[in-house]
Formats: structure tokens, sequence, C-alpha cells
């Protein structure tokens, strides 16, 4: 629970949920361009799946840096 005497945490809180949702839309977004391997799209397909690991590993740095505040 985050201390009443400073909004310090509550905006660093916020912050995180925020940037969490916006990843996990870059998350889902570059999981259906990932699709595109199947099909034989290879750029596109080839960029879905680094914007999807990558905001996948940025989504499990936010909640690991929420867990030590």
């Amino acid at each position: 629970m985050p201390s009443t005497d400073s909004g310090t945490e509550l905006w660093s809180a916020t912050q995180r949920a925020i940037l969490g949702g916006l990843l996990a839309i870059v998350a889902i977004l570059g999981f259906g361009w990932a699709q595109q391997l199947g099909t034989g799209n290879l750029l596109v397909g080839s960029f879905g799946v680094l914007l999807f690991v990558g905001a996948g590993y940025w989504l499990l740095d936010l909640f690991r840096t929420g867990l030590e505040e």
C-alpha cells in the first residue's frame, strides 16, 4: 500500500500502469504481425516477433520494478 505522505509512489504506479497498457497493445500488435511468418511474409513477421519479444521483456521488467518498490 502506498504511503499517504508522498504522491511520488502513486505517480510511479500510475506511470507503470499506463506504460504497461500501451506495451500490451504493442505486444498484441506484434503477435498479429508475427503470424505473417506462416504466410511467407518474412519482413513483417520478423518485425512482429521483435516487437512481441521486446514488449514482453519490457512488461516483465515493469512488473519486477513494481514489486521492488
